[in-house]
């Protein structure tokens, strides 16, 4: 019987990881430099990216340089953030759709509109009239409004698209800007309701009468008595709830920004034949 013949084998040399290796086995709470968030910056300017954010007064920020922190700026990009997650908050099969009727619409705005698209955009309009006009009315009844005799001022913010505010507003009231007289290029459209005529043009039927609560006026000194029926220290009486009473719009102004879509509506509302109660006119 032969000897077993034992076949040597080469000596195993150390594997050795790559650079990618090991980049893919690092640690995923690797803090990302900031040179690669310049870098990407760099390269969106280098494109001609626009990075701007666009202020509510239709003044815009350069996001590439030092951004000032202020109360505009702050509200600018709160609006751009939740613009931002109502997109994507939106199906895409949703947004293709959304898209693909737009250009529909679109192709088809030069002809002359039938009947029934006239019917629907009319009813739209009824209804965003009827939002605003129901939001106010339960803003003129809210403890915070508080009628004194004097006027008081409403105001909210309503997120309407282009053609949604064209729609609503377009033709109502007197044009403030832009004009060719008053900053034509300006981004932000203001438009006043200054008479009855403007206020029963735009609201129509949905005009009503509206009711708000009578307060007394605080503020006003009292006297107060110390120990033993001596003189003692005083204060201010606070405005007490005296009901109901009916009150009317007497003025109304609408600010809209066409790059953040934030349309703001002021409404001035007073009593119905004025009056209230004596003392100083403040809110407690």
């Amino acid at each position: 019987m032969s000897a077993v013949q034992t076949i040597p084998f080469p000596a195993t040399t150390p594997v050795v990881e790559s650079s990618v290796s090991q980049k893919e086995n690092a640690p995923l709470n690797a803090p990302l430099k900031q040179t690669t968030i310049l870098g990407a910056l760099d390269k969106g300017i280098a494109k001609g990216r626009k990075r701007t954010i666009t202020l509510v007064d239709g003044d815009e920020v350069d996001l590439t340089a030092s951004i000032p922190v202020t109360p505009e700026v702050l509200d600018a990009m709160r609006l751009r953030i939740i613009q931002l997650e109502d997109e994507l908050a939106t199906p895409p099969a949703k947004r293709a759709k959304t898209a693909s009727s737009a250009v529909a619409v679109a192709s088809t705005s030069t002809g002359a509109p039938t009947a029934s698209s006239s019917k629907a955009d009319e009813k739209k309009r009824k209804m965003q009239v009827k939002k605003i006009f129901d939001r106010l009315k339960k803003e003129c009844k809210s403890d915070s409004v508080k009628f004194q005799g004097s006027v008081k001022t409403i105001k909210f913010d309503e997120v309407l698209e282009q053609a949604e505010f064209d729609a609503l507003f377009g033709g109502k009231g007197h044009l403030v800007q832009p004009t060719p007289q008053n900053k034509p290029k300006s981004t932000v459209t203001i438009i006043e309701f200054n008479t009855a005529a403007h206020l029963q043009n735009f609201f129509g039927d949905e005009l009503k009468p509206l009711k708000g609560n009578l307060w007394s006026k605080g503020g006003v000194p009292t006297r107060g008595f110390g120990f033993f029926g001596g003189g003692g220290g005083g204060g201010f009486s606070k405005s007490i709830k005296h009901g109901t009473c009916d009150v009317s719009i007497r003025s109304a102004e609408i600010n809209y920004s066409k790059n953040n879509l934030k349309c703001t509506l002021k409404f001035d509302v007073g009593q119905v034949g004025g009056g209230g109660y004596g003392g100083y006119d403040s809110d407690y």
